[in-house]
């Protein structure tokens, strides 16, 4: 009878393992959401930021779109400066025509390209598999996100193919106009597609 208790008790501790693991994954996954919560907030405010460097560079920003880069400060970035913050609000209260007059002055040349850099999630990236813990949902909007990241990517990278033609010499001579129209398509795609996964992931953390 002892060996049977013996053998009943192994068995449980067996069959218990993946319980205990699972409760484990339970607890840490408030953690682990937070993290990728954290993640997120620093990646849609970066996006946000590449999005108005990108429409100042091309002459499109306008007030409502400062508006917005304002209001996503606020509410993700609470380690703004202040006196970015106040400067935001001294250009929305300049009269229209000043603003686009500010607009056209620091619109880049014709010719002249910008430097772009590749988005990540690198903490998401890394725990891949311990999604398994939340809903279903959540999961798909994550990797949703990391589809839209990859995508982004693409553009960038296609923006900076035109970007380093500009520094060639024989290319620009030859082909400048070409270059310089898909280079800044590539831009407006780039900042389209940043506008894009902001409303994502604002959707994501508010859910």
């Amino acid at each position: 009878m002892g060996i049977l208790y013996t053998i009943f008790g192994w068995l449980l501790g067996l069959l218990s393992q993946p319980i205990v693991s699972r409760i484990e994954k339970y607890y840490k996954r408030g953690d682990v959401k937070t993290a990728i919560f954290s993640e997120l907030k620093n990646l849609l405010v970066r996006l946000a930021g590449t999005c108005m460097k990108i429409e100042a560079h091309l002459g499109t920003k306008d007030k409502e779109s400062l508006r917005w880069l304002k209001a996503i400060y606020e509410e993700y970035r609470v380690e703004c400066p202040q006196n970015i913050l106040d400067a935001m609000d001294k250009l929305l209260q300049v009269p229209d025509d000043q603003f686009k007059k500010a607009v056209q002055y620091l619109q880049a040349g014709e010719n002249d390209g910008m430097g772009l850099r590749r988005f990540s999630l690198s903490f998401t990236d890394s725990i891949l598999e311990s999604l398994s813990v939340f809903d279903p949902k959540f999961q798909s909007d994550i990797l949703e996100i990391r589809t839209q990241v990859g995508f982004l990517n693409e553009l960038v990278e296609d923006a900076m193919f035109y970007f380093r033609l500009t520094f060639d010499p024989d290319a620009i001579k030859i082909n400048s106009e070409p270059i310089r129209n898909n280079m800044n398509n590539c831009y407006r795609q780039v900042g389209d597609g940043c506008r894009r996964l902001v409303e994502k992931i604002q959707k994501v953390l508010k859910a």
